[in-house]
């Protein structure tokens, strides 16, 4: 790379999350009229519809299909959408305890209706911010709805999955089959008895609960335990007091120049030599300066020439368009 004064800048800003116990974004009847879904096909007793899908494995995108457990117990679960509420609760929870079940020779897949690259960027956001971390399980994506449908979690008129939990056995033969409506998150625990078959235990009014408060119930929610209100602010109160790290988890471009001021960023968009810098707008003294930047998405970059911005921003971890950018950059 030659001498010039250029700088890519990288930036993260809080996930938004938009999703609400009664979602608004279902088709009308008009709409909803001319899409179709293959009809349900699941059902205890009988083989599970066989998927083959693309999902985030250890950070990276990779084609996972029922036929790769064979021989093992599988528990599928589905979730609504990534950058939610309960979800998030749900997935660190089963992710945590992975090698419980593990020990029980079962796989843990989770899966909803969003892309890869949304499933990527959610992994990539910090627990405290409401994002997943370090994960241990594969995060399916059933773009198109498929998968969803013939397990009968689908919900039509909106396109996303209600939270379905599926036990198939080493045979491929469907053992149990739960749904949960959106507000409710699973239990672990439950999960785990459930498939070392011991007796059940009495259920906990979770349902009568969202009915009396409008609050929705985590992951393991019992009566008496901390709830969480529905709204990407005040979700934020519930996510900060109970995220922590895995060990294992490293911080996205950790190794990168870290950006602390306006001051700074000036400072090294004029520097001579090629520079790469991030900045996290989840942190209090540069909020203002994201704002004043306009930046709004997850991650994004900026890239810099002799102290002025040149070239398009970039939004989203997918390599090419950056190393394109970079290209683009070094030809200035």
């Amino acid at each position: 790379m030659g001498a010039c004064d250029r700088l890519c800048a990288a930036a993260r800003v809080p996930a938004l999350r938009t999703f609400t116990s009664s979602p608004t974004w279902a088709l009308s009847d008009q709409e909803y009229s001319s899409v179709f879904y293959p009809e349900p096909e699941a059902e205890v007793g009988e083989a599970a519809p066989s998927f083959s899908l693309p999902a985030i494995v250890n950070g990276e995108v990779k084609q996972v299909s029922l036929e790769d457990y064979k021989g093992k117990y599988v528990i599928l679960f589905f979730y609504p959408k990534d950058f939610t509420f309960v979800c998030p609760t749900e997935i660190i929870a089963f992710s945590d305890r992975a090698k419980e079940f593990e020990a029980l020779n079962c796989q843990l897949l989770a899966a909803s209706t969003d892309t890869p690259e949304v499933h990527l960027a959610w992994i990539k956001t910090s627990r405290k911010r409401g994002g997943l971390g370090f994960m241990q399980i594969p995060i399916l994506a059933d773009v198109t709805k498929a998968v969803s449908a013939r397990y009968g979690v689908l919900k039509r008129d909106a396109g996303i999955a209600l939270r379905g939990l599926y036990i198939i056995n080493p045979e491929g033969v469907l053992e149990h089959i739960t749904v949960n409506n959106f507000p409710i998150g699973r239990n672990v625990d439950e999960a785990l008895r459930t498939l070392q078959a011991r007796p059940a235990p009495a259920a906990m009014p979770a349902v009568q609960y969202v009915a009396e408060h409008g609050e929705v119930c985590p992951a393991g929610w019992k009566p008496g335990d901390k709830t969480m209100v529905a709204d990407p602010e005040r979700s934020l109160e519930y996510f900060e007091s109970v995220g922590t790290e895995e060990e294992e988890a490293e911080e996205a471009g950790a190794q990168l120049l870290k950006i602390h001021s306006k001051k700074e960023l000036d400072g090294l968009a004029k520097y001579p030599g090629v520079t790469v810098a991030s900045f996290d707008t989840t942190a209090e003294e540069l909020e203002n300066l994201a704002a004043e930047m306009g930046v709004k998405g997850l991650p994004q970059f900026r890239f810099y020439n002799g102290g002025k911005e040149v070239l398009g921003k970039i939004m989203g971890y997918k390599l090419q368009p950056l190393a394109d950018a970079v290209k683009q950059l070094d030809a200035l």
